[in-house]
């Protein structure tokens, strides 16, 4: 009964946990790093002096706008990088890109090379601006 109840509902079946895993996978997209609002970023830069880290590409980031005293480093320059950010690898740094998604990554790069407070902004730059945080846009943009 069992073996032809699953012969005959097997696209019911599919179907379920397709959808279960379409629920989870933003989820297990996200990557490494502590996920925190624009506020909670502000909160940090103003009481622990957290580094901002902007792993945008140059001319994204040109483009599009800069936060004020964030470094920028490409991603793919950041394993390299990662030892000379910060002196102390309890320091906090706050990781940002446009939308949140690749500094996931970025964030998991640094936890790897030993830093041990690393967030990663969620919404990148797209919720910074949203939330009325001052940007800087190059004159040539």
């Amino acid at each position: 009964m069992t073996q032809e109840f699953l012969l005959h509902n097997s696209w019911l079946i599919v179907l379920a946990v397709g959808s279960g895993m379409m629920l989870f996978w933003p989820m297990l997209n996200r990557g490494g790093g502590n996920r925190i609002s624009v506020a909670q970023a502000t909160l940090l830069i103003n009481q622990k002096k957290a580094v901002l880290l902007d792993v945008r590409e140059p001319d994204v980031a040109q483009k599009m706008g800069q936060v004020v005293n964030a470094k920028p480093v490409e991603i793919k320059d950041l394993k390299d990088k990662a030892p000379t950010l910060v002196k102390n690898k309890a320091h906090p740094i706050v990781v940002l890109c446009q939308t949140g998604q690749r500094s996931g990554a970025a964030s998991a790069v640094l936890k790897a090379t030993g830093y041990t407070e690393v967030y990663v902004l969620d919404g990148g730059i797209n919720a910074w601006v949203e939330a009325g945080m001052p940007i800087k846009k190059s004159k040539a943009a």
